[in-house]
């Protein structure tokens, strides 16, 4: 999530669906045999009206995709097939919006709800909730339940599932700064990490965003500084050595690794897909967006994850803010679930995360 600046929009009650791929610019085709290159087309799974912001997602071992929406209190499931419309999994009014989303054992999630306002930018600290959000019986029949409130935070955002049978999640503190952790099963709380490089940078309220832990190391982004931050830990979530800062030139919001721990970052803000290689490469490719495509191709891209099947585990589905966020903005345009597939190119290694 990204900070942005005042907006008036109308927010329609209906979703429109929308199954295409996106027109790109000509390229000249690769040699026969040859990997694709850059940019990758980009497929529109599935377009919200105008408006709307689409903030995280978590893609069920199932195939199907959990959508949180930070513009409206909503959490949708949606078939990157379209055979069937999506589903409205839980509304929650109490709140402005939802964020973070993280699945602990199969079909048990983890969202982060609170009011934060993508249109005033304004902030209220210490309204931040978790809910356990269970898929066991499928989206239609969700239980849905609070399981805290966070009187101390100041944004909750980012969401990530530590030791799953013990029921510990990692939470971003994007306001303060600080990473806790979270026992889903006592309601223990505690400060586990907490470093310059997670802070926000004013006037932005929005410090440490996406969180992915992976070969024992926690990973994060921040936007504000234009960072991408690797910190090794210990099992409970504590940092067991220095942070080292992978890149400088990185506008990531969420993030997704693949098996080797090649980098993949919804960059908001740039309005593109960047890659980031794990064996010391510094600088970030753009793999799709823009500049090598229009900014309305991937407008405002808020996180990413790879597909769980057999026929989508070398493709990464991508939520986008309809360009709220990134001076992305267009007459109709809303936000996107979209795919990009990394078959057949040089950058996919195999494995989700």
């Amino acid at each position: 999530m990204q900070s942005i600046p005042y907006i008036t929009l109308f927010f329609s009650a209906f979703i429109s669906t929308v199954s295409h791929t996106v027109a790109l610019p000509q390229i000249t085709p690769s040699p026969s045999g040859a990997r694709k290159q850059a940019p990758l087309p980009v497929e529109i799974i599935h377009e919200f009206p105008q408006g709307t912001w689409l903030e995280n997602l978590a893609v069920r071992s199932c195939g199907q995709v959990l959508v949180s929406v930070l513009s409206t209190p909503d959490l949708y499931q949606i078939d990157p097939s379209n055979e069937t419309s999506p589903i409205l999994v839980h509304s929650f009014p109490e709140h402005l919006g939802l964020l973070g989303i993280t699945e602990t054992t199969r079909d048990i999630f983890y969202l982060a709800a609170g009011n934060y306002s993508v249109f005033s930018k304004k902030n209220v600290p210490g309204a931040w909730n978790i809910y356990e959000v269970d898929l066991t019986k499928g989206p239609r029949k969700a239980k849905v339940a609070q399981i805290s409130n966070f009187p101390d935070f100041v944004l909750l955002n980012g969401l990530v599932t530590l030791d799953a049978s013990k029921g510990l999640i990692l939470l971003g503190d994007a306001g303060a700064g600080a990473v806790y952790r979270y026992n889903v099963k006592t309601n223990e709380v505690k400060i586990v990490i907490k470093d310059p490089t997670m802070n926000p940078v004013p006037p932005s309220p929005v410090g440490i965003n996406g969180i992915k832990i992976r070969k024992g190391s926690l990973f994060f982004t921040n936007a504000g500084q234009k960072i991408f931050v690797k910190v090794p830990i210990n099992p409970d979530g504590t940092a067991s050595g220095p942070i080292e800062t992978l890149s400088t030139n990185s506008l990531g919001d969420d993030f997704a690794l693949d098996g080797k721990g090649d980098a993949f970052l919804a960059q908001n803000g740039a309005n593109n897909l960047g890659y980031l290689g794990s064996e010391g490469a510094k600088n970030i490719t753009v793999l799709a967006g823009a500049p090598l495509q229009d900014k309305h191709v991937l407008a405002g891209p808020s996180s990413c994850q790879f597909g769980r099947l057999r026929s989508d585990k070398k493709a990464l589905y991508i939520t986008t803010t309809g360009g709220i966020s990134s001076n992305a903005t267009a007459p109709g345009l809303g936000g996107t679930l979209s795919k990009v597939d990394l078959q057949g190119s040089r950058y996919y290694n195999n494995g989700w995360r």
